[in-house]
């Protein structure tokens, strides 16, 4: 869900900032055509097709971050051919293009952009003829170096808001609104690749039980307890979310139909062993398990899932039940 956020937003910024460079740049091709300089009305042109090519691109096939860079690399080229031909009637582009680029990628990608254009313009620009190398490189170094510290802050506090907006507070298990977008994604994938995708539904057997007898202070520390325990024991790509109490979701791909079940029944065990109460009780946790089928949707999978969950309370907790009827641990020792 997180890289999705942030394509939405790069892509976003990016049609606006490309917007805003066709109406700057637009009207010039008109100036210097009537001026009768047709080779830069040609190049304005150019940057113009480019930049709607490379926005359109990017719409479609979804390579925001790639398609940024190659636009940061595309004005930054485009301002010093500009200079280079038309001299000091354009060299104040320089200044907008060097701030834009830090909207386009990464801040330190950016500076860096910055330098070699910058010197570029010193090497292959006749413009200092007229204008004081020295001044151009003062404000120069204070636009990008500003610009830079800001940008830093941004992506700073863009990721705080992604984490605000995906991340259980108490656990920093995911949450629902990460599990509904991550679902998706999961369908589509599942759908299109045919990747056997999993969904169980853990629930932790007696926690009010938990929270009567130590206190909800000790309740909130078993479920942080559990989310570390579990996302020790599942694999990197593996997601866990926070449904709902002491209800998770776990979110398993790319696993076959002869891993899943001794997947799920050593993480059963896993879990049993390690999470306690403050006296050293063992605490259990009932698994409901549904794969992918096709035609599956996000209700009739978290339905399948938390059918099976039913079951495993049914048959006396601490057990795993998938969605079609096997199941695994009934015997409580397991």
């Amino acid at each position: 869900m997180i890289n999705q956020l942030q394509e939405k937003y790069q892509l976003s910024l990016l049609m606006l900032l490309s917007f805003v460079a066709v109406l700057g740049v637009f009207p010039f091709v008109v100036i210097r055509y009537m001026a009768g300089n047709v080779t830069a009305a040609i190049m304005d042109i150019m940057i113009i097709l480019g930049l709607i090519a490379l926005v359109v691109y990017a719409s479609y096939s979804k390579k925001i971050r790639i398609v940024s860079a190659i636009i940061a690399a595309f004005i930054n080229i485009g301002v010093v051919v500009v200079i280079i031909e038309n001299g000091i009637d354009s060299f104040l582009w320089v200044y907008p293009v060097f701030a834009s680029t830090f909207i386009l990628v990464k801040p330190l990608e950016a500076l860096l952009i910055n330098v070699v254009a910058g010197i570029s313009l010193t090497v292959f620009s006749n413009a200092f003829d007229v204008i004081s190398l020295v001044s151009y490189a003062v404000t120069i170094i204070m636009l990008s170096l500003s610009t830079f510290v800001y940008a830093s802050h941004s992506a700073m506090q863009f990721r705080l808001l992604e984490t605000l907006n995906t991340v259980d507070p108490l656990t920093d298990a995911f949450n629902r609104r990460a599990l509904n977008t991550d679902m998706q994604a999961a369908l589509a994938n599942a759908e299109r690749n045919d990747t056997q995708q999993l969904l169980a539904i853990l629930d932790l057997d007696h926690f009010k039980m938990v929270n009567d007898k130590y206190g909800h202070a000790v309740g909130d520390q078993v479920l942080k307890d559990f989310v570390k325990i579990t996302t020790s024991h599942i694999r990197k790509y593996d997601r866990l979310y926070r449904f709902g109490g002491e209800e998770f979701v776990l979110l398993i791909s790319g696993i076959n139909d002869d891993q899943h079940k001794s997947f799920i029944e050593n993480l059963k065990k896993a879990i049993k062993k390690e999470l306690k109460t403050p006296d050293g009780s063992a605490i259990t946790v009932s698994f409901g398990v549904a794969a992918w089928q096709p035609k599956t949707t996000i209700d009739t999978w978290l339905q399948r899932a938390d059918e099976a969950l039913y079951q495993a309370k049914a048959q006396g907790r601490d057990c795993v039940v998938f969605s079609n009827k096997e199941e695994l641990g009934t015997n409580p020792a397991l």
